[in-house]
């Protein structure tokens, strides 16, 4: 089972449990009564009451604020089966974990493959490492490509690929950084 995070716990507030949930994700809507999350060591924890205005979380079995304290700092994660369950996306939308690894493809030409997502402003940077035949000619081993029309022509995850247009210009322009 493949888990990803989405919430690291704060502070304690009150004296009956209550937590400050920082979301680490783009769907707060999963944060609600009885939904299970699990910590890093597999250990379940499930909510027993959510408030959205303040992202404050009480968990079963932690109602009191010398247990909950013992919560204090960790992180939170769900399972992509649960996530694709839980989480619904509009059209043309999806989520991180389906576009990292996805082929980099501009005029049928290999350019890299998705390793990281960054979120920028609101808006999202797609890091790419090169595809290694375009480093052996000399191209930077990654770049960036920003997620708007002007790059992105089409996103399939049925072919796991991600067509572009002036992204190898991008590439083109990059630097190799050594430090």
């Amino acid at each position: 089972m493949e888990l990803l995070e989405v919430a690291k716990i704060g502070r304690t507030v009150g004296l009956k449990g209550a937590l400050k949930l920082h979301n680490k994700s783009d769907f707060l809507s999963q944060f609600k009564k009885g939904a299970k999350f699990y910590l890093k060591d597999k250990t379940i924890l499930e909510i027993l009451s959510f408030n959205k205005a303040t992202s404050q979380v009480v968990f079963k079995d932690f109602e009191d604020i010398n247990l909950a304290t013992t919560l204090v700092n960790k992180t939170i994660y769900q399972d992509k089966e649960t996530t694709r369950k839980t989480c619904h996306l509009n059209k043309d939308e999806f989520f991180y974990f389906d576009i990292i690894g996805l082929k980099v493809v501009e005029n049928n030409e290999l350019l890299g493959v998705v390793d990281e997502i960054l979120e920028i402003g609101g808006s999202d940077l797609f890091s790419i490492k090169t595809d290694e035949s375009l480093v052996k000619q000399g191209f930077a081993t990654s770049f960036y490509i920003p997620y708007l029309d002007n790059f992105v022509s089409e996103i399939s995850l049925e072919s796991s690929q991600i067509l572009t247009k002036n992204a190898k210009a991008i590439l083109e322009e990059s630097w190799n950084l050594t430090l």
